[in-house]
């Protein structure tokens, strides 16, 4: 790595004709110090968790740069001031005026700093601080997040993707006050340096794909969504296919954001607590993508209908409808209902955001969602107050070959040596098919000022519609698609559920923990009735079965859609929805540092392991045993070395000492300062009072 000053000059790797780009890639990493002021001294932010209550209360947050590294493909400048940077910047455009696209991993971090010592313009952030480009106003830059593109850790890109380096871990103590006048050793360059290569290495794979640094698409969802765009930029069979189920009337529009729920993620309450022991594990194989090839959609514009009872829909339709409910009591220990996608709730009982029940609902559904609730809840009566209808039909043959062929391209990669790269991107954009289908155009617009920092506007009702028409006038996808989608995975999903009722622990979107004793056949059923299925849309389609269950590279079968056994857990416990903790056998070899051993026979170890949301997986470490995961446990900061990030603004100057000794007067205007934290077990208090009791942002149209 060189210092910045013995940069001379570059002149580029100028590609294009009419829009000229360089394709040189540049990166740039910054590492940053974050401190706390509490009555007139600097504390080291690490210290954050020795302060009492009173004190953390009164901790002014504050945090600084005190290096950067720009590299140019793999040579890495560095500095130690903005003042160095603008010089640096300054030079590299003297030489080579033309856009140059650099690269930072989780740009909305350096962001927040850059934006008081530089002036920005078209900022393009999915919501406030959530940068994914942005170019500089005074140079020709653009700058774009590789997190986003990737999807992935700085520190996992390497093994993902092949890359002949790593990121350094551990070679620099992030617990100790740096500033620019803090000299830093050979091994601390080292891990700075490193940081660039990555990028450099990961971008350089990228392009074998995209050829131009400027062709890369800025998210992963992006680059299956352009191969398919590329695929069927002339078919005019598929646009006309898709043009038809794309809604351009406002309230549908809004009824369909209503009725567009997520996974059903929820613990059975009656196990809530308790340590269960001999759990088994069910997953669906890649649930999204199945229902995509193998179910019927909402395939022409919703129209308005009068339908007073369920008798009067026929099977051909998909129908939106809002609901009302009156007197609805679940039938089952499992509670579907979520409160949350309710538009109006009197005197309701609640599981963990599930609804057991009411005096009165209304809900937007899809017909989907419609039948299920008449078959798991009792009620005195239901309305229907209003009512669409749309043909039901598969989708466009094209789109059903394109996500097969992402199903068997990761297949047939898994696990083979010599094409870790090709499964790793393979299994990047079919993990980003169902994402595309949901991929939002009609958002608020974000906005950020040089002056003002950032904002929101909502969109105009006249701007809405003219997005709804140009979704048309584009038929690529229709949003409603993506509503079916998880519709049609929750009632797969909680079809076999109420089967299993008194048998299911716990729930996760396509999974399901089961005790001992359950009914094996119903998985059985379920994996029969995909067969079918699938064979049915492969005789229609006129699509080979075998690609609807493609061999690995040891010759074994994997059919899209079915139950596969995810394996057993010894013993299970949870808290509600993505709070468990379990223990289970493993080969001995397979532990590792960070692993969680309860007990070792012979060749094989028990381990515990934990998915809490927010916690990481390290976090298991703080626990003795499963009967610890109770409320009020605390994960501590050594054992998941989870922080939190605070936004600053307009920091004052600050004269600080660092570790070594150093005075610095540290002129950072804004930053983001990291402080450690703790994460403390517990249920929302409602589900606490119920398991305790021993007796049973898309835009709006504005109308």
């Amino acid at each position: 790595m060189k210092y910045f000053k013995e940069f001379q000059y570059y002149f580029g790797d100028i590609v294009g004709e009419r829009k000229q780009v360089d394709n040189t890639i540049y990166s740039l990493d910054i590492e940053t110090s974050s401190y706390l002021i509490l009555n007139g001294k600097v504390l080291p932010a690490i210290q954050y968790l020795d302060l009492t209550e009173e004190e953390q209360k009164d901790a002014e947050f504050r945090s600084c740069m005190y290096i950067w590294m720009f590299s140019i493909n793999d040579e890495v400048y560095y500095g130690r001031t903005w003042e160095d940077l603008k010089s640096f910047l300054i030079r590299l455009d003297y030489y080579n005026s033309n856009k140059k696209i650099v690269f930072i991993h989780n740009l909305s971090f350096e962001f927040q700093y850059l934006k008081s010592i530089f002036k920005f313009k078209n900022v393009l952030a999915r919501k406030k601080h959530k940068v994914m480009k942005c170019e500089m106003a005074d140079f020709n830059i653009e700058m774009r997040c590789t997190y986003m593109m990737s999807n992935c850790a700085l520190k996992l890109l390497p093994k993902i993707f092949m890359l002949p380096v790593e990121k350094k871990v551990g070679d620099l103590d992030y617990t100790l006050l740096r500033t620019p006048a803090t000299t830093l050793t050979e091994k601390e360059l080292g891990y700075c340096e490193y940081d660039c290569l990555v990028i450099y290495y990961y971008i350089k794979r990228e392009l074998e794909t995209y050829t131009r640094v400027d062709k890369i698409p800025i998210t992963s969802t992006g680059k299956v969504r352009r191969e398919l765009k590329e695929l069927v930029s002339d078919d005019w069979d598929y646009k006309r296919k898709v043009k038809k189920s794309i809604n351009i009337n406002p309230h549908v529009y809004n009824l369909l954001q209503e009725a567009f729920a997520g996974g059903y993620t929820h613990a059975n309450w009656i196990y809530t607590d308790e340590i269960q022991h001999n759990i088994e594990s069910w997953d669906f194989t890649s649930s999204y993508p199945y229902i995509l090839v193998s179910h019927q959609f909402p395939s022409t514009e919703f129209q308005k209908c009068i339908i007073k009872n369920k008798n009067q829909m026929l099977n051909k339709f998909a129908y939106l409808l809002v609901v009302e409910f009156k007197n609805i009591k679940c039938k089952y220990y499992n509670n579907f209902i979520s409160q949350s996608k309710c538009n109006k709730i009197v005197k309701g009982v609640y599981d963990n955001g599930r609804i057991i029940e009411a005096e009165s609902i209304t809900i937007t559904l899809t017909d989907i969602d419609f039948y299920f609730i008449l078959d798991t809840y009792k009620f005195e009566s239901y309305e229907i107050k209003e009512s669409y209808y749309s043909r039901y039909d598969y989708l466009p043959k094209q789109f059903i070959e394109f996500v097969i062929e992402k199903y068997v391209n990761k297949t047939a990669y898994k696990n083979v040596e010599g094409m870790e790269v090709e499964y790793a991107k393979e299994k990047n954009k079919f993990n980003s098919l169902y994402g595309m289908s949901v991929t939002n155009m009609i958002r608020d617009e974000v906005i950020y000022d040089n002056e003002l920092d950032w904002s929101e506007r909502e969109l105009e009702n006249t701007e809405i519609i003219e997005k709804l028409n140009e979704e048309k006038k584009k038929a690529f996808l229709s949003f409603a698609y993506g509503v079916w989608v998880t519709a049609y995975a929750r009632s797969n999903l909680l079809k076999n559920v109420i089967q299993l009722d008194e048998y299911v622990v716990y729930c996760d979107t396509d999974s399901m923990k089961l005790k001992e004793g359950y009914d094996k056949k119903v998985i059985e059923n379920y994996n029969k009735f995909v067969v079918k299925k699938l064979q049915h849309v492969s005789k229609l389609m006129e699509i080979p079965y075998e690609k609807f269950s493609p061999k690995d590279s040891k010759g074994e079968k994997h059919i899209i859609g079915v139950f596969d056994n995810d394996g057993k857990y010894d013993e299970f416990i949870t808290q509600g929805s993505k709070k468990y903790a379990y223990t289970k056998w493993i080969d001995k070899e397979k532990i590792k540092e960070d692993t969680n051993v309860q007990e070792i026979k012979g060749k094989r170890a028990k381990v515990l392991e934990i998915t809490v949301a927010g916690v990481p997986k390290s976090g298991a470490l703080g626990l003795k045993n499963l009967s610890e995961f109770k409320d009020n446990f605390v994960f501590d900061f050594k054992y998941t070395n989870k922080n939190l990030l605070m936004y600053c603004e307009n920091q004052e100057n600050c004269n600080i000492i660092d570790y070594q000794g150093n005075e610095y007067i540290v002129k950072d205007k804004s930053g983001c300062c990291i402080v450690p934290t703790t994460y403390v077990l517990g249920k929302a208090l409602d589900y606490a009072d119920l398991v305790s009791d021993n007796s049973s942002k898309r835009a709006k149209y504005k109308e």
